[in-house]
């Protein structure tokens, strides 16, 4: 199914990932994906990686069995809805209705029934904290403009109140408990971030325009350690947590480029490079004495004065 489906075949490394296998397991993989099927067509990629890639669709034998996949298209529609992205939220239901309306009947609502089980047993962690609710109809103009891209119309109502109207050419967006879209504006050479729920009316143009070729979502978003980018503050950060606190925080990923180093003393230093020193304090704040920030210093003056003992529990 995997070499049926990706456009340019499958590769090793992707069936090593996929698989959890050696080298040499997904080699024989292969060879018996050619041994069984006969339309079977090996590419070169660009970077020298062969690829195998099935021409002809999977029989329905071999798919995924309807009553897991209805279970996970379920799970991806809730979280979708929860976290405001609407537009993902309908194309899933298109995909599961699709899925419903091939199957027979019986078979279908016994899928149904067992997905509908697993849903109503499965919730997810309450996050303290403001949301910010995003419009579906302005989620559904911004994600139009990206497609494009073309530039889009946006009222904008500033923390003060006031609203504004500008055009912007949008890069991407960062999702979380504050959603932001990116853009390029007239006026600012730097990238605005623009937050979604304040995002009064959107109307996505005609107009196209060249993206960025510099700008890398994930690689923006690795610069935070949440979702609010402050430039002045991107910089090496640098934690100890003691002896105590090191087991429950070597299970943590605090940051996707993050470095650990376990001490002689027992205790683990945690290195990476982001901004957001503020969203950083509220979050080492639960760790109490138990976390020592030796970089940046400003960050450690943020977080000195409101250590206090706390058990170990984070």
């Amino acid at each position: 199914m995997m070499s049926n489906a990706r456009h340019s075949g499958v590769t090793l490394l992707e069936i090593m990932e996929r698989f959890n296998v050696e080298k040499r397991t997904a080699q024989r993989m292969t060879d018996a994906l050619m041994t069984i099927f006969l339309n079977v067509e090996v590419r070169v990629l660009p970077d020298r990686r062969h690829a195998w890639k099935l021409l002809a669709p999977v029989d329905t034998p071999l798919s995924v069995p309807p009553d897991t996949t209805l279970e996970a298209l379920d799970l991806a529609v809730r979280d979708a809805q929860e976290a405001g992205r609407h537009r993902n939220a309908r194309t899933l239901l298109r995909l599961r209705d699709s899925i419903v309306a091939a199957l027979p009947v019986n078979r279908a609502r016994a899928a149904e029934s067992d997905a509908e089980a697993v849903l109503q047993s499965v919730a997810s962690v309450a996050r303290p904290g403001p949301r910010g609710r995003v419009s579906p109809a302005v989620a559904e103009e911004i994600y139009d403009a990206i497609r494009g891209p073309y530039r889009l119309d946006i009222v904008y109502r500033a923390a003060s109140g006031q609203t504004r109207s500008r055009r912007i050419e949008p890069q991407g967006v960062l999702l979380g408990p504050r959603s932001y879209l990116i853009a390029h504006v007239a006026e600012d050479q730097d990238l605005r971030h623009f937050r979604m729920d304040r995002i009064v009316e959107t109307t996505c143009t005609d107009e196209w325009f060249a993206l960025d070729e510099e700008f890398q979502i994930e690689r923006h978003a690795a610069e935070a350690f949440g979702s609010y980018h402050e430039r002045e503050q991107i910089g090496p950060v640098v934690w100890r947590f003691s002896p105590k606190a090191a087991p429950s925080a070597r299970d943590y990923v605090f940051h996707p480029d993050q470095v650990l180093k376990d001490q002689d003393d027992g205790s683990l230093i945690v290195r990476f490079t982001a901004c957001g020193w503020l969203e950083m304090a509220w979050f080492l704040y639960q760790w109490g004495t138990e976390v020592e920030v030796l970089e940046p210093a400003g960050l450690r003056d943020l977080v000195e004065p409101g250590r206090r003992e706390f058990p170990v529990t984070p």
